[in-house]
């Protein structure tokens, strides 16, 4: 006859009750199979997005900001008036720029950001490239995913995720002579696309050039990826 001590007796209860509430039904011989799978789909990004800032320098602070001012005023009216694109303005600083021993006259400078995202390509560049000939500098360019286009990817790529797990589960089962019982615990996990800032073509300051052409922007696809990390119940068949 077999005793078993307190200290025994209250760890046999205790596994058991956490078997039971953690739902739990494994037997001795049934295996627990931890996998991952990463899916990647590829997808055309759908909206233009560019970053640019007025600039200007003065004899006064006053003066900076005036002509600062004026320059976004009017590309933010200039923006709204076309439909289709999201106009909002970025952070505004100013700061003195001391002289120099060649020129010892005190100067400032004020700048403020511009930041504008739109689906039509064409309509988006046209704009940027007025606003340049305006006297606003580039920032950034680049084409990236929409939140709606983002959102239908990466239920797309999580699907394969998914359904790549449970074939390696089959998989899995079948190569250690058990099968499939069921997904004890599965963790989802995406990876938010880049924009693609490198296919920039203009990036300084507009010129005096009446004639300049607006910059371009081609695209490319972005991926959108997903995982799944799962623990899988095997039993014997």
């Amino acid at each position: 006859m077999i005793r078993l001590s307190l200290v025994s007796r209250y760890l046999v209860i205790g596994m058991a009750l956490w078997c039971a509430s953690a739902g739990w039904s494994a037997r001795a011989d049934d295996t627990v199979l931890r996998l991952a799978e990463t899916a990647t789909v590829m997808v055309t990004p759908d909206e233009l997005a560019a970053s640019l800032r007025a600039e200007a320098v003065a004899p006064t602070a006053q003066d900076a900001q005036k002509r600062v001012n004026e320059m976004v005023r009017d590309a933010v009216a200039a923006a709204k008036k076309i439909d289709g694109i999201t106009v909002s303005t970025g952070g505004y600083n100013v700061w003195r720029i001391a002289g120099t021993p060649v020129d010892r006259n005190e100067r400032w400078q004020a700048t403020q950001g511009l930041n504008l995202s739109g689906k039509d390509g064409e309509t988006m560049l046209k704009l940027i490239g007025d606003l340049q000939q305006k006297g606003l500098a580039q920032g950034s360019l680049g084409w990236r995913l929409s939140r709606e286009t983002e959102h239908t990817a990466r239920k797309e790529a999580t699907k394969q995720a998914l359904s790549g797990l449970r074939g390696r589960a089959d998989d899995a089962a079948e190569v250690l002579g058990m099968k499939f019982a069921s997904f004890k615990e599965v963790r989802l996990d995406s990876v938010t696309p880049p924009m693609q800032p490198r296919q920039l073509t203009s990036v300084m300051r507009a010129t005096a050039m009446a004639a300049a052409p607006p910059p371009s922007a081609e695209t490319e696809d972005l991926p959108v990826t997903a995982t799944a990390e799962a623990d899988i119940l095997l039993k014997p068949r």
